[in-house]
């Protein structure tokens, strides 16, 4: 009984009945106010104009003719002279005391003993000289007839019509959420491993037939998270299996030599894998902290950075045979975080120089419309068109000239792409103009424009 009234269908009829019973008890009772206050308005005008014309008849005769008072079983009359006597009566109120109600010429309802109807409407009409009053009366019992027909009408006609609308409202309501109990039931069917699954859309552009579109809309980037997430874990540990691979073959080879050079050497190789799973988790961890617990970035530290610097210090840092030619490095200063940018410098850098043949080239320029750009180069094999709107993803896949081999987690250029986007900035990826390869493109805002 709870669940049942605790849907909105109930609880919408519920209110809409409520509302129905007060405006409509409310319009009864204007209603009934208003034929009353008709009825009696016309009775006024009647018994007003009755009494002028036996006035005026009174009057032209000089008299009272009797044949101006006549008997009649629903109403009277009563004309009354100065003195307060009774000079003339309809029968059925002949012997009557003088009937007196407020003052001359006033109307209202009064009880007259003696008579049938309990309820009359009583007018005093003054003749022009002032000698005759006359008392002019009708019962009520036609007003009150109509007065409570009316009324019993209402009784009856009022909750059967709100009986109907409720019924209305009820199919109208459940005719409206039954596209929702569809999107419910669908939705409630759904499970981790349907996300392919979409909910019906109604064909309207209302409030449900947007919520449907809405909710769609949802499953598909749950879909594509959930694709993404398996994606990631999928080959976050494929990754990790190879350095933890070769530390058990070197850690057991290691066991059973007694050769100290040999055993130095296993220990340099499993150092080796061992910066490289530190590496892996360090990005993995970087791209968590990136997100945040509520999906949002945490803000950056943000100074002015001398770009220039930054990239001069990453390139001299790394220990490669392979040429790193700084000689087009210009000054150029941003805004931003140092530690994320040198992250950024670092990552390109590792890598270039995984994939180019003898020389890596690292620029920085400014633009006329304040911007500075820093480009590494690479003379690789480059990168295929269809594979770089994919190279940013994490662990996204290239073809097999440009692979990534032991020394990339695959996450490098996620992360880098991510702290650009920080930082308001760009990054591209084309076909080197000067030696061939790769070009990684940076644009960042001029932090002197």
């Amino acid at each position: 009984m709870g669940a049942l009234l605790s849907t909105i269908r109930v609880r919408a009829t519920g209110a809409s009945v409520v509302v129905l019973v007060i405006a409509f008890t409310i319009a009864g009772i204007v209603l009934l106010d208003v034929v009353h206050t008709s009825q009696i308005d016309t009775v006024d005008t009647a018994l007003e104009l009755r009494a002028n014309d036996i006035g005026s008849l009174i009057d032209e005769g000089g008299g009272v003719d009797p044949s101006a008072v006549v008997d009649d079983e629903d109403d009277f009359i009563q004309v009354i002279d100065g003195a307060g006597n009774v000079v003339a009566a309809s029968d059925n109120i002949e012997g009557y005391p003088p009937i007196t109600f407020g003052g001359d010429d006033s109307t209202g309802t009064m009880r007259i003993p003696g008579l049938d109807h309990e309820e009359f409407r009583v007018h005093i009409h003054d003749t022009d000289n002032h000698e005759l009053v006359i008392v002019v009366g009708t019962n009520l019992e036609n007003v009150n007839e109509v007065y409570g027909a009316t009324r019993q009408s209402l009784l009856i006609g009022m909750p059967i019509l709100i009986g109907l609308i409720a019924a209305m409202i009820w199919f109208v309501i459940g005719l409206a959420l039954r596209p929702v109990e569809a999107i419910r039931s669908e939705v409630a069917d759904i499970g981790g491993g349907d996300l392919d699954r979409r909910v019906p859309e109604p064909k309207t552009n209302d409030e449900i037939g947007r919520l449907a579109r809405t909710m769609n809309a949802m499953l598909v980037r749950l879909e594509a998270s959930n694709v993404a997430q398996a994606r990631f874990v999928s080959d976050a540990s494929h990754e990790l299996r190879t350095p933890i691979a070769v530390i058990r073959h070197e850690l057991e080879v290691g066991l059973l030599s007694n050769d100290d050079g040999q055993l130095r050497q296993i220990a340099a190789e499993v150092l080796d894998e061992d910066l490289r799973m530190q590496r892996l988790i360090d990005d993995l961890l970087l791209l968590a902290r990136r997100a945040g617990r509520d999906g949002e970035t945490p803000p950056l530290k943000r100074s002015l950075v001398d770009l220039d610097d930054v990239a001069l210090t990453e390139a001299h840092r790394v220990r490669t045979d392979t040429t790193i030619d700084t000689s087009r490095i210009s000054a150029g200063q941003v805004r931003g975080d140092t530690e994320q940018l040198a992250r950024v410098v670092r990552n390109l850098l590792d890598n270039a120089l995984r994939h180019a043949t003898s020389t890596v080239n690292v620029s920085i320029s400014t633009t006329n419309d304040g911007r500075v750009l820093l480009a590494i180069d690479d003379d690789g094999a480059g990168i295929a068109d269809v594979d770089r709107e994919h190279i940013f993803e994490r662990f996204g896949r290239l073809d097999e000239a440009r692979a990534r081999d032991g020394g990339g987690s695959g996450l490098g250029l996620a992360i880098v792409a991510g702290i650009i986007a920080d930082h308001g900035g760009t990054i591209t990826v084309d076909t080197s103009p000067t030696l061939g390869g790769a070009r990684f493109t940076i644009t960042l805002t001029d932090a002197r424009a």
